[in-house]
């Protein structure tokens, strides 16, 4: 999930009290934050391979508009010498429109655009050229009220890259969605159960470089325990597989996985709230090699 996408829940979950306006009354909120994660690999104590994204985002929302604008960084990274695929130069601007906005329905459609960065190094740590690529997106997502405890809610984005996709080996098109149904057991309990598709595709069929798939069941169960949340979650993966390495192998691989995590919020009734998260996650490649895979992100948000 990209991060407009993190923060856009962190300020869902955490930042409640700003957005509970009147209907009758119009008025300008705010979100400023920022988020940093980063995933490791075990076994990779040699070389300390890791990934890493620190973030920063501001969003405006005014009535039935939302503007959206975050800068990020995103890449591999080698901790004994801090080499990097990117720099924090990575800014990303959306545009957000609430269609329909009731107690049984939400609709909104949003509008976005990325600019991806790349500052590449050869095998000695030398500068070794620049890639930069744009992805422009559209995206619909919708709340539905099925009956007082259950709703169906959804989002679904479709992507499209530009500019030195054979330098960053990305392919020209993408889409990807997350729905599902949530059930509200109580005030304190309630489930959520989500279909994951990510999916890389070339509409130019003279190209397959960085296609890919990946597919989940996203299961999350928030407890809300007064200014507390705390929601452990688990992705059941059905398929994944990649060409990636298209250039050397265009075979595609397919990779086996799961993830367990826990997110823990809190909301200090003052517009600022934060998220700790953690999670765990188990890869097995057709080579027969594993993976292992620590996840972790720290946010803090403040809405006025």
């Amino acid at each position: 999930m990209s991060t407009l996408l993190k923060s856009a829940a962190l300020v869902l979950c955490a930042g409640v009290s700003c957005a509970q306006a009147t209907e009758t009354e119009k008025h300008w909120d705010f979100n400023i934050g920022a988020m940093y994660e980063i995933e490791n690999v075990e076994g990779q104590g040699d070389d300390k391979d890791g990934l890493y994204e620190p973030s920063v985002w501001f969003n405006a929302t005014w009535d039935a508009w939302t503007i959206a604008m975050a800068m990020y960084q995103e890449g591999p990274v080698d901790y004994s010498s801090m080499t990097r695929g990117t720099y924090f130069d990575r800014p990303e601007f959306e545009l957000r429109y609430r269609i329909i906005g009731t107690d049984d329905f939400v609709l909104g459609l949003t509008g976005g655009f990325r600019n991806y960065s790349y500052h590449f190094k050869d095998e000695q740590g030398a500068k070794d050229g620049t890639a930069n690529m744009q992805r422009y997106k559209i995206q619909p997502d919708w709340d539905l009220k099925l009956t007082n405890d259950w709703r169906f809610s959804g989002w679904f984005a479709m992507y499209q890259f530009a500019n030195d996709l054979e330098e960053t080996g990305y392919s020209d098109s993408r889409v990807e969605t997350e729905t599902g149904f949530t059930w509200t057991i109580n005030e304190t309990i309630s489930a959520k159960i989500n279909y994951y598709l990510e999916r890389g595709f070339n509409m130019d069929s003279s190209r397959n470089n960085g296609e890919f798939s990946t597919q989940e069941i996203r299961a999350y169960l928030p407890l809300s325990l007064g200014s507390t949340t705390l929601t452990p979650y688990t992705r059941l993966g059905l398929d994944r597989w990649s060409n990636w390495d298209w250039q050397d192998d265009p075979d595609r691989e397919g990779h086996d996985f799961n993830r367990l995590g826990l997110l823990y919020a809190y909301d200090f009734s003052n517009g600022l709230s934060m998220t700790l998260e953690y999670a765990y996650e188990w890869e097995h490649h057709d080579e027969g090699e594993s993976d292992r895979f620590h996840y972790a992100g720290i946010g803090v948000n403040y809405a006025f």
